[in-house]
């Protein structure tokens, strides 16, 4: 650890370099910083070395790296920023103070309340020079490079922040070489079991992918020189946690990820990429899916390449061509953009990549409220997750799509089970509305609120779903507990016995461990969902005795089921179908189903499965003022008048016309023309159908009324 060290690193990218300036910034913070001591047990100027020598492995110029030499003097020593000015300029200063506010805000998983300005804080210094965030993503290598030193808590909290933000923000920036860093990094302190067990998948076999490597990097370079193309061929290694990314998203399995094997072709020229493929296309068999030229449509970090994966004796290799200036904005993103000489922006196409910073700089200079920073911020840096607000002014992070349910689970479970309506930005919206980066989220709550079926279709984040889910299996379990009473009551009083004398009694309870169930309610959720005959459980109750072998078996006629009144059976448990349309005065039939009750049909409905053990009688009971939707079809002549006739003699019975469907076809004669019109009626039962549809069969011109489904 010497001055001398990184003189001689610069040296070889930027001779003229003022080396007096490093040697006088490299010896004040030694002498700022001399008795303070990091929690390793190394003298805390290492530190400073360390995140100098990462920008010097970046190329940056001379300005960039004594500020990271002395990007510590002002928070952790007594120096002032005027003394800092003073003694190295302004813009060393600007660039120290902008490191030191970054650094006295700590990024949180969930952000405080009144961070928002932080935020704010943080972007007017670094949309200023962005050689700040450059240095703090130095400055943060080194730290997790060291974080093994921290107590565990410590470490999570380091490591998320270094996750959700400074790795995101280095691949905004195109700096793969830092970005893949601080992902492994984060990775083996969030998830070090993980960690572990990838590391030990690729150590298991390194010396033979080593030496597979070698032998196809030299096969590319033999078939390259045979062209005549002049190339760097090199093997090349994908880091942690890419590789643990795609095995968990992508459900691939280890064996089969490309990059474990990869090489990395270096040209001259943009032509010589494609000559060089094609020459790699002619020799070997490729993927077509799997090959991609970033090179006609650069990504927007800067970053261009041709990608293909060959196959090798059906071992998949992935190959990266590009030329020495795409490798250098490649590993070193908006950093291969900064002039080393002159410490501004060179002038290459590359500097596209300023333009957001550009753009969100303009934004700023015209809020008003800090809060709109973030809808700015947060949505450039990371697209697949929206931060949104409390009315108090906490703010939240959510998965992209989340919606106002998913806000309120976040928030407690009893808001999300409660819930019943939301406001966002002062205006009501519907639950399944999607949060934006930035609303302000007001969740309405209610006493008598609880959440719905439908909310599994909406909502985003698995802490929403599992615990709607929780919700609705013990409703469901009541319902289906309540129904299986009822329908074994009803078997029992067929069988002349009472369900009282035997609830208590231990009968059941040996029937239900004889089910393999652990208590007498399971037994009647059972039946309740149908998954349990009602008559089976009496039958084993009271086993009818067998008949004397000499005796002559007199075979009566089977008793008829009986009927169960819809009132005997709670009305969220029941669901009258609209396949069939079922109404009082039909002959019906009710089919348990699984966790939803009953669902009411007419006996000759074609959609009833042929499940007898699942399948109950039932009964309408009459209802005062209670109407069902009717559709009938009539068919009469096509004259005027006739449909106000039919409507008229449907009012004559009180009944109501709840939809319409008036259709008109042609006979062969065209003078002779039919009408057919379809009529949804609101009746109260089949005596009262059948009456109107005998009226309307009375009226002249009519020729047929028939009931619809």
């Amino acid at each position: 650890m010497s001055v001398e060290y990184l003189i001689k690193r610069i040296r070889a990218y930027n001779p003229d370099a003022d080396f007096d300036f490093l040697r006088r910034s490299y010896e004040y913070s030694e002498k700022s910083h001399r008795g303070q001591w990091r929690d390793s047990g190394d003298p805390y100027f290492t530190h400073c070395f360390e995140t100098a020598k990462t920008l010097v492995d970046l190329k940056l110029d001379m300005t960039t790296i004594c500020a990271g030499l002395l990007h510590d003097v002002v928070e952790d020593t007594s120096v002032t920023r005027d003394e800092l000015a003073y003694l190295f300029g302004e813009t060393i200063a600007q660039l120290v103070e902008g490191v030191t506010n970054i650094s006295k805000y700590q990024f949180k998983g969930r952000v405080q309340q009144r961070q928002a300005e932080n935020y704010l804080k943080l972007l007017l210094a670094t949309a200023k020079d962005i050689r700040v965030i450059l240095i703090k993503l130095a400055d943060r290598l080194h730290n997790m490079n060291t974080l093994s030193f921290l107590p565990p808590h410590k470490q999570e909290e380091i490591a998320k922040q270094t996750f959700e933000v400074y790795a995101p923000l280095a691949h905004r920036l195109g700096i793969a070489r830092i970005r893949s860093r601080l992902e492994d990094l984060s990775f083996k302190y969030l998830y070090p079991t993980e960690y572990k067990q990838m590391a030990s998948l690729l150590s298991e076999r390194l010396a033979e992918r080593e030496a597979y490597t070698k032998r196809i990097v030299h096969a590319i370079q033999r078939e390259l020189n045979g062209y005549g193309i002049e190339a760097q061929v090199d093997g090349r290694s994908k880091h942690i946690h890419s590789i643990y990314r795609k095995i968990h998203e992508k459900g691939t399995p280890f064996e089969e990820i490309f990059d474990l094997t990869a090489a990395r072709i270096l040209v001259k020229t943009q032509g010589g990429c494609y000559v060089a493929l094609g020459a790699l296309h002619k020799k070997w068999y490729h993927i077509p899916e799997r090959f991609k030229d970033f090179i006609g449509l650069p990504k927007a970090n800067g970053y261009q390449s041709l990608h293909t994966t060959i196959l090798d004796r059906e071992r998949p290799v992935e190959i990266q061509i590009r030329t020495h200036e795409m490798h250098q904005i490649a590993e070193y993103g908006i950093a291969a953009h900064w002039s080393y000489k002159e410490g501004v922006p060179s002038k290459t196409d590359g500097e596209r990549i300023f333009a957001w910073f550009r753009d969100m700089l303009d934004e700023i200079q015209e809020l008003k409220d800090p809060y709109q920073f973030i809808r700015s911020m947060k949505g450039e840096l990371f697209p697949d997750e929206v931060y949104v607000f409390t009315p108090n002014g906490d703010l939240h992070c959510l998965p992209a799509g989340s919606t106002s349910i998913d806000f309120a689970y976040k928030i407690h479970t009893e808001v999300g089970q409660s819930c019943h309506g939301a406001e966002v930005n002062g205006g009501m919206v519907p639950l399944k509305y999607h949060l934006q980066t930035g609303d302000r989220v007001k969740i309405l709550t209610h006493s008598q609120g609880h959440p719905s079926r439908d909310w599994l279709r909406w909502v985003k984040t698995a802490r929403a779903r599992n615990k709607i889910r929780h919700w609705l299996n013990e409703q469901d379990r009541a319902q289906a507990i309540e129904l299986g009473k009822k329908i074994l009551e009803l078997e029992m009083r067929r069988q002349h016995l009472n369900l009282r004398e035997y609830i208590k009694s231990p009968e059941l309870g040996a029937i239900a461990e004889k089910l393999k169930l652990k208590t007498v309610d399971d037994l009647f959720m059972q039946i309740g969902n149908g998954k349990q005959s009602a008559t089976h459980v009496v039958n084993v109750l009271r086993p009818e005795p067998e008949p004397p072998e000499e005796e002559e078996t007199v075979l009566e006629a089977p008793r008829p089921e009986p009927a169960i009144q819809l009132e005997g059976i709670d009305l969220d448990a029941i669901r009258i179908m609209k396949c069939c349309n079922p109404i009082p005065g039909d002959e019906i039939l009710g089919y348990i189903t699984r966790g939803r009750g009953v669902s009411i049909h007419k006996v000759d409905c074609p959609r009833i499965l042929n499940e007898p053990e699942r399948m109950v009688h039932l009964e309408w009971k009459s209802v005062e003022r209670e109407t069902y939707p009717a559709t009938i079809a009539v068919e009469c002549d096509d004259c005027p008048g006739m449909l106000g006739e039919i409507a008229s003699s449907i009012a004559l019975y009180k009944v109501n016309i709840v939809q319409g469907n008036i259709g008109k076809t042609r006979s062969t004669l065209a003078s002779h023309k039919t009408a057919c019109d379809q009529l949804t009626l609101a009746v109260n039962g089949l005596e009262q159908l059948e009456a109107v549809m005998e009226s309307i069969r009375c009226l002249k011109g009519v020729r047929s009324v028939t009931r619809t489904t």
